[in-house]
């Protein structure tokens, strides 16, 4: 197994990224940020973090909170569950990933939604080659990006009043081939911007 690259993947999460205050919120969630390695660079031992792609989805515009947006798998943490069992649980329901199939998991900085969700993030490593599908009730659309992309965004921040408290919210600005444009922000832009800070470091 190439040990190097696993390696890296998990020094991902010793790193100092994006650190938010997080109020006292009864309701708590769990969201998962895939990150795929080309099966190739895995096979031959290659590293190059940049190849890697981050799996968002965008959530059906039925929901009845942050529908049409743009977030990584996710949801309310069940009586009974710890928030990884959570966050895997709801990526195999939105798009059918596999538990199973995972190399590696981590845990970045908590974060919090405007819905009022304490939101626990992990990120596992997976190799390039899953079968994915939209569970339509929940996703309209799953959305791979590699951290080359990513990184290329001309991201931009602004400070809003969220429950009384003044944050820093992060925007990924971008478009996406038979989608149009979307904008990576909130909640999700915050988690990313936590992800790249620690990503850049290694570069």
């Amino acid at each position: 197994m190439p040990n190097n690259i696993l390696k890296i993947f998990k020094k991902i999460e010793h790193i100092n990224g994006l650190y938010e205050d997080v109020p006292d919120l009864e309701r708590r969630s769990a969201i998962l940020i895939p990150v795929l390695c080309p099966k190739i660079d895995f096979e031959n031992k290659i590293l190059n973090i940049l190849n890697w792609k981050l799996i968002f989805t965008i959530r059906s515009g039925h929901l009845k909170e942050h529908a049409g947006e743009v977030s990584f798998p996710g949801g309310r943490i069940d009586h009974g569950e710890s928030p990884q069992q959570t966050a895997l649980r709801e990526a195999n329901e939105e798009i059918a990933l596999e538990p199973t199939k995972i190399l590696s998991t981590i845990k970045l900085n908590d974060s919090f939604a405007r819905s009022g969700y304490h939101i626990v993030p992990f990120c596992s490593l997976f190799i390039d080659d899953q079968n994915l599908r939209c569970n339509e009730d929940e996703v309209s659309f799953i959305v791979p990006i590699s951290i080359q992309n990513l990184l290329n965004i001309n991201s931009w921040s602004e400070e809003r009043t969220i429950m009384q408290l003044k944050r820093r919210v992060w925007h990924f600005p971008m478009n996406i081939d038979n989608i149009g444009d979307i904008d990576i922000w909130g909640a999700t832009g915050n988690i990313l911007k936590d992800f790249l800070i620690r990503i850049e470091s290694l570069l």
